[in-house]
């Protein structure tokens, strides 16, 4: 794999591999996207619909009130997801000071690799709390619960790819700390 370098000056790894982990982010970032805006438009309206026939009739609607209860989870998903992507999640770097950049690369690979793992596990075990809360119905909707759940496994599966395209811009990085922290504004 060659690299180039991007107008922020870090290298920007080209080939196959690079193409498709760029193109994996893409995806990611923009399924991430959808879900968010589309969660947080649909809560908005219902609430406002509800709050509009409140006002006019003195009697409520009722479905939209369970709204939150069913897309508030893929709201905070679809964030967190978003948040990963772009390496503005919460991360403790005092050990990274000490070490040079062979010492974090190694050190973001098995993180990347331990992140991957568990997200993907999380997300196996996840579909077990999907069968138990399948039983459970929101009284107006008819909704099940399991929707809701299925933010989280969403979510986790999101994170775990993630993970596996840092680790693909990781690999040929020089500048292992520079990975996630520059590529999406660029490449997206």
């Amino acid at each position: 794999m060659t690299s180039t370098h991007t107008s922020s000056g870090v290298p920007a790894p080209t080939g196959a591999l690079a193409s498709v982990v760029k193109w994996v982010d893409k995806v990611v970032v923009i399924a991430g996207t959808a879900v968010a805006i589309t969660a947080l438009v649909i809560m908005f309206v219902s609430l406002m619909a509800e709050v509009i026939v409140r006002y006019f009739t003195n009697q409520g609607m009722g479905w939209p009130t369970e709204m939150p209860n069913i897309l508030f989870p893929w709201l905070v998903m679809g964030g967190i997801v978003l948040a990963a992507q772009r390496g503005q999640h919460i991360a403790v770097t005092a050990i990274q000071a000490q070490l040079g950049r062979t010492g974090n690369k190694v050190l973001l690979i098995g993180h990347q690799t331990l992140i991957a793992a568990t997200f993907f596990y999380l997300a196996w075990v996840g579909l077990d709390v999907l069968e138990i809360t399948g039983t459970e119905v929101f009284p107006v909707t008819g909704i099940t619960a399991k929707w809701a759940y299925l933010a989280l496994i969403a979510g986790f599966v999101g994170l775990g790819i993630t993970a596996l395209t840092t680790l693909g811009h990781l690999l040929p990085a020089s500048d292992p700390l520079a990975v996630r922290a520059h590529h999406i504004e660029e490449d997206v």
